[in-house]
């Protein structure tokens, strides 16, 4: 019985893996420090580190996900304790260079 269950959540796990819609491009914030990784140009990641040298934000440690839709759109996911404003403020300006 548990051994069925255990096979259901792994095959469930892997599945989930294998069909999640993954990341663009990944900008991690910690103690003053911004690390960007992903499919964005070297100038782009340069931009974005140098925005964020700059920009003072209420939360210690964000992590910020965008990718990008199917109408090339860019959707962006936050993780930290960014106030609405600072979440707006962000997805400005990172339409504006990417």
């Amino acid at each position: 019985m548990w051994l069925r269950i255990l096979i259901v959540a792994a095959v469930l796990y892997v599945a989930w893996l294998l069909l999640r819609r993954r990341s663009d491009f990944r900008i991690r914030i910690t103690l003053g420090r911004t690390a960007v990784s992903g499919r964005l140009s070297k100038a782009q990641q340069s931009k974005i580190r140098g925005y964020f040298d700059e920009t003072k934000l209420s939360a210690p440690a964000v992590k910020i996900t965008g990718r990008w839709d199917d109408q090339g759109r860019l959707k962006l996911q936050f993780r930290g304790t960014l106030s609405k404003g600072e979440q707006q403020m962000i997805r400005n300006y990172l339409d504006s260079i990417v």
